[in-house]
């Protein structure tokens, strides 16, 4: 029994030997080739099958194969059975290369008018403008018309445009109907809170004119949120329909100018009711939009917003406020307040830490802060730092046998991901690796962690980790990417190259080809404006997808932002994120501020959220790199004003 053990063992590893040892110069010979053939649409057009198939037959073992097949099938699917096209689709179920050639397979048969066959080709949740058509031949051909009307509802309620190949079923849906007032005034709202008031026109025209004046509600509301004070502008004619546009109004100038939204709720109270979520949502954002400036008036309207069925954001700011203000006795009753397992988080079991200790509970104050220190985030750092105690940073490698990454390594997918990857084409790796995910289960999805890991593909590595809810595989976590270009440039700029590698995890976990949604690009996550005006030159965009280069500028910037910030770790993480004329804004007017207690009072949640962590890889990446320094312990002793960054 142990030898025909052994005898599978090897010959899986013969098997991956094989697979991963394809002789340099012909797998580079076949990746040349593959490109090649790529590029050439004229062949796949050809009605001559054999002469694609000759084409092919030096690629049979290549791991990309099957896409130049699907790019046959693509060019020429207006001749091709649907045998053919149904075997392809069986045959890779379940990967991208199934999704692209079904999505290709119904824009075909939806232009060809064929319903019978775009039904049975049909699958949820490829996208809306495929279900459109799909509903628009169910109703061509089916006896029960009322059942495919009824699902267009959640088609038409959003607050997107939707493809032209929904119109026609929409206008079968208006005829029967279904397009009520309630349902196109529902929309209008989606509509207005997205930002898409050229929208609002389409949908005025499908009102009766005695509810035009809701539409333009809704616009002028959006535009400006100030419209809720001109009450003559609400007749309250219909005002099911009106008062979500009052509410909305509110809660917007909220965050805008909470004096006129207290004016404004106040008069509003006399004449509607709100509901209770209604109500809870304004004291909300008037408590924390006072809260932020610092209003004196914040307490009385944080004691209205703290209830117990408030979101967790209004307990955050109550805490940051008594904070701000040094009333640690009010603190303490904010965090016993909460729930009790929001009471458990580590922000809260910090702060009643640090309450007690202000409040001279020294013993209570070292015991919890001794709890938490040996907990591997940001307040576990915090008070490890207090406690002049090295903190915790325990790394515990994933374990996964050798015969199961042998075994996920030789999946297609798993080989095809790899093969994009190799070949610079990460948008194709990522998808392969996304749908390949979908599939595996828990011990597959550790293996193919651990693979990519092994290739250096970080970020798909640290995404995996967390899939799998590894956080302790803290080396392969936070891996030494770029280590050698980071300390390059970082010793030439000046820079903490621990504080570099910490931004880079933080905003692209080392996605070379990283975008954001704002155009930031890169390893760093840079501006194109920002890296124009540090360089004093015009960067292509498309050069910050070099690694090297991105990196280079990213530090360059950190050394701008370190020159303009005294080298305050905590603001230039800020700045980073923000902006460092916003972060300047956000110091405390007089006096000054525990560093701690001045992240909790940042305004912005992501850059609140993001100094945290950056704080928290930048103490990772100090061990890794084998620093003696802790910016923990700069952090814990600091204090910042507007004019100085002092160390007592």
């Amino acid at each position: 029994m142990k030898s025909w053990r052994y005898c599978v063992l090897f010959c899986i590893f013969a098997i991956t030997a094989q697979a991963g040892s394809m002789p340099d110069e012909r797998l580079a010979a076949q990746r040349e080739q593959f490109l090649s053939l790529e590029k050439d649409n004229q062949i796949w057009r050809q009605p001559d099958t054999k002469r694609i198939e000759d084409a092919l037959k030096p690629l049979k073992d290549y791991p990309l194969l099957p896409y130049l097949r699907l790019q046959a099938l693509s060019e020429r699917l207006k001749s091709l059975p649907v045998s053919e096209v149904d075997s392809f689709l069986t045959r890779y179920a379940g990967t991208p290369l199934e999704t692209t050639l079904r999505k290709r397979w119904l824009s075909e048969l939806a232009n060809q008018s064929l319903a019978e066959p775009y039904i049975e080709a049909y699958q949820p949740h490829l996208g809306t403008r495929y279900t459109c058509d799909y509903l628009n031949f169910q109703l061509s051909v089916t006896d029960n018309p009322a059942f495919w009307l009824e699902q267009v509802n959640d088609i038409w309620l959003s607050g997107q445009s939707r493809p032209d190949e929904c119109d026609p079923v929409f206008k079968l849906w208006q005829r029967a109907g279904l397009m009520t007032i309630d349902r196109v005034i529902g929309r209008a709202e989606l509509v207005a809170k997205a930002g898409n008031t050229r929208m609002l026109s389409y949908l005025q025209r499908r009102l009766p004119p005695t509810h035009h004046y809701i539409i333009t509600l809704w616009r002028q509301i959006k535009r400006n949120p100030t419209t809720v004070t001109r009450y003559a502008d609400f007749p309250l004619k219909y005002a099911q329909y009106e008062i979500p546009v009052i509410y909305f109004g509110l809660t917007r100038l909220a965050w805008q100018n909470p004096d006129k939204a207290i004016r404004a709720f106040t008069n509003w109270q006399k004449k509607i009711d709100f509901s209770e979520g209604q109500l809870q949502q304004i004291h909300r954002a008037i408590a924390i939009s006072l809260a932020i400036d610092n209003d004196e008036k914040a307490m009385e309207w944080l004691a209205k917003a703290n209830v117990p069925a408030a979101e967790a954001d209004v307990r955050h700011w109550h805490l940051a406020y008594m904070l701000r203000q040094q009333d640690w006795q009010g603190a303490l009753e904010v965090i016993d307040s909460a729930p009790e397992r929001e009471q458990l988080d580590e922000a809260f079991r910090y702060w009643r830490a640090r309450g007690l200790g202000e409040l001279d509970a020294d013993a209570m104050q070292n015991q919890l802060l001794s709890e938490l220190s040996g907990e591997r985030h940001y307040y576990g750092f915090l008070a490890s730092a207090r406690l002049a105690k090295q903190p915790a940073l325990t790394n515990q490698p994933l374990q996964v046998s050798d015969a199961l990454l042998a075994k996920v390594g030789l999946y297609p997918s798993v080989k095809r991901a790899r093969e994009w990857f190799e070949l610079g084409r990460f948008v194709e790796a990522r998808r392969e690796w996304y749908y390949l995910n979908k599939k595996l289960n828990s011990e597959e999805k550790q293996a193919a962690t651990l693979l990519a890991s092994n290739w250096g593909w970080h970020d798909q590595a640290i995404f995996g980790f967390a899939r799998t809810g590894h956080f302790d595989d803290v080396e392969r976590r936070f891996p030494l990417a770029f280590a050698e270009q980071f300390q390059q440039q970082a010793t030439q700029h000046q820079v903490d190259p621990a504080m570099a590698m910490a931004i880079a995890r933080r905003e692209s976990s080392f996605m070379v080809d990283a975008v954001s949604p704002a155009g930031a690009r890169g390893l760093m996550q840079l501006m194109p404006g920002t890296v124009n005006f540090i360089t004093s030159s015009r960067v292509s965009r498309k050069t910050l997808f070099e690694p090297d280069k991105n990196l280079a500028f990213g530090i360059q910037y950190l050394k701008y932002l370190n020159d303009k910030l005294g080298e305050n770790p905590v603001l230039v993480t800020a700045s980073y994120n923000a902006g460092w004329k916003r972060v300047q804004e956000w110091l405390p007017d007089e006096g000054e501020q525990p560093l701690d207690v001045w992240i909790e009072n940042i305004p912005y949640r992501e850059t609140r959220h993001y100094v945290k962590a950056v704080m928290a890889y930048r103490y990772i990446y100090q061990k890794q790199l084998g620093q003696d320094a802790n910016v923990f312990d700069t952090l814990s002793r600091m204090k910042v004003s507007a004019d100085s960054l002092t160390l007592p």
